[in-house]
């Protein structure tokens, strides 16, 4: 045999090994899926012999396998449980916050946290040490004696605190002293003289305080 007859006869034998080898990996496979498809058979008819073993002998199981129905048993109602369980989630209802009535109450002083002074609830700041004043709200009972306000009543109100606290108009100069102008009546009963304004937003403000008592700017 010749050198050309040799290499081609072993070119055809490696053909061939190859060939067979991807036939038996098939053909393996095939076999394999097909002992997959019994074994998954067996198990599904051991489960329909378990259940029906359970069935007919669930009152009376006997000593042998008392334990695994026993469990089965306690399995179905804890089951029946948890349904009632799921169902009964499913229903809740979340916390609504209940709407009120009524308006809010409005406060009735304004209270300085820092130096404890108390003002009027037109006072937006301290006009001692300029902390932000913290409005105080009446109690329960003062709120419910308190008379109901109307929509008349805040309109009336709101152009009132308009007018009392809009910008001054510009006065011509004059040569002679100027009158002091005179608050209301504070708290304890005495007048308080006012000599200046607010240089920010214009405010009367009492020759005592050092902040303004609308905006809370030091006062010059």
């Amino acid at each position: 045999m010749s050198i050309t007859d040799k290499i081609s006869a072993n070119l055809t034998n490696a053909g061939r090994t190859v060939s067979q080898s991807l036939r038996n990996f098939s053909d393996t496979t095939s076999l394999q899926k097909e002992v997959s498809a019994e074994k998954r058979n067996i198990k599904a008819k051991y489960y329909e012999i378990g259940q029906l073993y359970y069935e007919m002998f669930k009152d009376d199981p006997g000593a042998d396998l008392f334990e695994q129905v026993e469990s089965i048993t306690n399995s179905q109602i804890r089951i029946e449980e948890l349904e009632a369980q799921i169902a009964e989630v499913r229903e809740r209802k979340p916390d609504l916050v209940q709407i009120p009535s009524t308006p809010k109450v409005k406060p009735s002083a304004m209270v300085c946290m820092q130096c404890g002074s108390t003002y009027d609830t037109t006072h937006t700041f301290c006009a001692n040490c300029g902390q932000k004043l913290t409005p105080q709200y009446p109690t329960p009972e003062a709120a419910a004696a308190a008379p109901v306000q109307t929509a008349e009543d805040v309109q009336t109100r709101s152009a009132a605190d308009t007018a009392e606290y809009s910008e001054p108009e510009p006065q011509k100069p004059s040569l002679t002293k100027p009158a002091d102008i005179i608050l209301p009546k504070s708290s304890e009963g005495a007048a308080t003289s006012v000599k200046r304004f607010c240089t920010s937003c214009g405010a009367p403000a009492a020759a005592d305080s050092a902040f303004c008592a609308m905006c809370g700017t030091k006062l010059q």
